[in-house]
């Protein structure tokens, strides 16, 4: 596995840019949470966010921001098979090509044992995409998350 070869965090001033070209107000709290997310080397769950936030603001609000986040596709879902769901910068190209480009397409592996987190950075699905083509879809999408042992826990 690589290192996160294109993670980079986004400045103060990158986050309220994709706020105000995403038509989101630029709350001190939802420039906090996409400085959190996107400085992150793992996907975050809302409890991460309220933690790392020193419970300045309250879970609730946390949630509503992923909501509209995830509506404007700055965000993702990632599910863990942990019983809620982690979110991460989007990988995917904004519709507003003003917006800055994040992340780029990955997978992720979860350790069953200690939680552990890691990115997979390679994707080769083509025999899938060929596959799928041929079955006349377009525009596909996917998602892909693995689980296992980690070194320390095997």
């Amino acid at each position: 596995m690589e290192k996160h070869c294109c993670h980079s965090p986004l400045s103060e001033e990158s986050a309220k840019e994709l706020l105000g070209h995403s038509g989101l107000n630029r709350t001190k709290v939802k420039v906090r949470i996409l400085l959190e997310l996107s400085k992150s080397s793992r996907p975050l769950s809302v409890q991460d966010l309220h933690e790392k936030m020193k419970q300045s603001c309250d879970v609730s609000t946390i949630f509503r921001t992923i909501a509209q986040f995830k509506e404007k596709d700055l965000i993702q879902e990632v599910n863990l098979d942990e019983g809620f769901f982690r979110y991460e910068m989007s990988h995917q190209e904004n519709k507003n090509k003003k917006s800055p480009q994040h992340n780029h397409h990955h997978h992720h592996v979860r350790c069953r044992e200690c939680g552990d987190i890691q990115q997979i950075e390679k994707c080769d699905l083509t025999a899938f995409e060929k596959a799928i083509a041929k079955l006349g879809f377009t525009e596909m999408e996917h998602r892909l998350e693995f689980t296992g042992l980690c070194s320390r826990c095997a």
